[in-house]
């Protein structure tokens, strides 16, 4: 029994990983449900050809993410068809192979519900929130342009970094020129959509925008 606690133990750390992971890519500025989808798909080695998958490659930090996912899912693996072999090896009998096998089914199940459904994976994003947050905003690029408009003008992803001025300032304050329009903020998980002139921006603060690029310059400054 002793493998089979093991081989649990090993799919637990991979729920954990592909969660950390998911929410590693949603800083950089991918959707949640894409980005827990790129993460599954890169830690399990499935590599689906999408228009989200060719957003992770032409991006540096998602690039990275996706990388070690990939290192550690191959691990993973590994280690889970190691211990899966091994664990009916030394069974004797039909009876204690299908009890062992209800016992692998209904832990993992039991995993999957803990750590991608439950508050209990959650609190464990939240402990690891903050050093995630640091590591991957301070790597990340300060503007991804998503679609070019027309000449100097585009729809960008702006992070807005500890350097940056705006932080503090609201929405109002920073459209008050009227060359930058903000469509949204992604703010942690959380999006605000046309977000209030009253809206504060703080640190880490993802601001979707419509703007001349000289524009766009000035609410990194």
């Amino acid at each position: 029994m002793a493998y089979v606690g093991i081989l649990l133990i090993a799919i637990l750390v991979s729920f954990i990983v592909v969660r950390i992971g998911g929410f590693a890519l949603q800083l950089t500025g991918i959707e949640p449900d894409v980005a827990r989808f790129q993460a599954l798909s890169a830690f399990s080695g499935t590599g689906f050809t999408t228009r989200e998958a060719e957003r992770v490659v032409g991006h540096r930090t998602r690039r990275r993410i996706v990388t070690i996912l990939i290192i550690l899912g191959n691990a993973g693996m590994v280690t889970v068809i190691a211990t899966l072999v091994a664990s009916f090896t030394q069974v004797s009998g039909y009876t204690w192979f299908f009890i062992r096998l209800a016992i692998i089914i209904g832990g993992i199940f039991g995993l999957y519900q803990l750590i991608i459904r439950s508050n209990v994976g959650q609190r464990i994003l939240d402990w690891l929130q903050r050093p995630v947050m640091n590591r991957i905003l301070r790597e990340a690029p300060a503007v991804e342009e998503i679609f070019h408009v027309e000449k100097d003008w585009a729809i960008s992803l702006v992070m807005i970094k500890g350097s940056s001025k705006s932080i503090g300032l609201s929405v109002a304050d920073i459209t008050a020129e009227g060359d930058i329009e903000i469509l949204g903020i992604d703010r942690a998980g959380t999006y605000l959509t046309r977000p209030n002139w009253d809206e504060k921006i703080v640190e880490g603060d993802r601001l979707l925008v419509y703007a001349n690029r000289k524009s766009v310059k000035r609410i990194l400054d």
